[in-house]
């Protein structure tokens, strides 16, 4: 999901429930990590913060921000993936995703009825 963001000066607590990765538009913001180590972002700068993660925010004025937000994958099932897309690269010599796209093309193809 991509959002955009915009808050007015302040300080609050957050706790990241997704993986978010932020670029600010305008505006600047400190942000103290669970270590208390304070980072300045401003204008340009990007930011990822994993699911899980607490982070304290400071607002001076205004701030703007797009944010990209993704639920992570339970490792278990991401190792099952990565397995999964190896023994299909093997017995196919493609990686799922073209794999799947080929299936897709031969999907779309029109059928002729022989008589």
């Amino acid at each position: 999901m991509v959002m955009a963001w915009s808050c007015t000066a302040g300080r609050f607590n957050w706790r990241y429930g997704v993986d978010e990765t932020l670029h600010i538009v305008s505006g600047e913001v400190f942000v103290t990590d669970e270590k208390g180590e304070i980072r300045r972002l401003g204008p340009g700068d990007m930011a990822f913060f994993p699911a899980g993660s607490c982070s304290i925010w400071h607002v001076p004025e205004e701030v703007r921000k797009l944010a990209v937000c993704r639920h992570s994958m339970p490792r278990p099932f991401g190792t099952m993936l990565r397995a999964w897309n190896k023994v299909v690269n093997r017995l196919t010599g493609f990686s799922a995703g073209q794999l799947g796209e080929r299936l897709a093309m031969h999907a779309k193809r029109p059928r002729v009825a022989s008589a």
